[in-house]
């Protein structure tokens, strides 16, 4: 009877907690991210510098590897780097300034960020030229933009000229070192000759996260162990 007497309690103790648990959070958790290239100062974000994972000719399906990021200035071709970021390229004359344009095809950038809690609430925006799609531990957030005929960049959201920003409600995030990845594949369909100059590739991004109060997972635990101890009661009852 003591021990039903314990569980009913601590279930009690539970539900009650995630009842209150919006009206007393603990301190919000906020991430800042932004892209920066590999070697370069992280400017107060929570992730690591871009990766270049890979380039793939034909295929806009996200590759893997561990090349280096390039930072990559926009001057006047593309707009300046969103707050606490850089530009980042595959090499470093693949943007506006001393540009050797690079091949045709998708380009893959990976970074890796740890989160506290499960969920969170923000925003995501992008920069690319000439388009890119977004993914949040493999799921898509940001389509790639449909090319267009402007000489720098794609003529629809995101491009090299307009900041393309999403909504992240409720976001679940992996728990663990550096356990979330942000993947960008950023196409470049390119309007001049491969290894010519003037026309660029690059992305930049930048994104604030803050921790969402989620006490449903509480309130499911709490009435769980109640459940428990009622069916217990009236097992040893009979």
């Amino acid at each position: 009877m003591k021990n039903i007497l314990k569980l009913s309690a601590l279930a009690a103790v539970i539900a009650a907690t995630a009842m209150y648990a919006s009206a007393d959070p603990l301190p919000p958790d906020t991430i800042q991210l932004g892209s920066y290239a590999t070697g370069w100062s992280n400017m107060g974000n929570a992730n690591t510098a871009m990766n270049f994972a890979a380039f793939n000719s034909t295929s806009s399906t996200p590759t893997w590897g561990t090349g280096s990021s390039f930072y990559e200035n926009p001057s006047n071709v593309w707009s300046a780097a969103l707050p606490n970021s850089t530009w980042v390229g595959s090499t470093s004359t693949s943007g506006p300034v001393g540009t050797v344009n690079p091949d045709f095809g998708f380009y893959t950038y990976t970074t890796n960020f740890s989160a506290l809690m499960p969920f969170y609430s923000g925003t995501l925006s992008v920069l690319a030229d000439d388009t890119t799609a977004v993914y949040l531990n493999g799921n898509l957030l940001i389509p790639a933009g449909a090319l267009g005929t402007d000489t720098h960049c794609a003529d629809k959201a995101p491009t090299c000229g307009v900041v393309d920003t999403v909504s992240l409600h409720g976001v679940a995030l992996m728990s663990g070192m550096d356990a979330n990845t942000l993947t960008f594949v950023v196409q470049q369909a390119g309007t001049g000759p491969v290894g010519g100059t003037g026309d660029p590739s690059g992305v930049d991004f930048n994104a604030s996260l803050t921790s969402v109060p989620e006490p449903s997972t509480l309130m499911m635990l709490g009435t769980g162990l109640l459940g428990s101890a009622g069916a217990l009661f009236r097992r040893m009852r009979s």
